[in-house]
């Protein structure tokens, strides 16, 4: 192998893992947003319900 067919293997690798990179993160990162976002309405809510249930 010649040293530029290691590079262009190398520079393909880089482009395969960062559009596989790219793909996860734009799964995860909404999926982990939305469980925040739950988890604080779920807070916020429990929170409303004991406040208001003492009279």
């Amino acid at each position: 192998m010649t040293k530029k067919s290691i590079f262009k293997k190398t520079n393909l690798g880089w482009i395969v893992a960062s559009i596989g990179v790219g793909i996860i993160i734009t799964f995860i990162i909404p999926i982990w947003g939305w469980m925040i976002a739950v988890g604080g309405g779920l807070i916020y809510a429990g929170w409303y319900i004991i406040e208001h249930s003492h009279h």
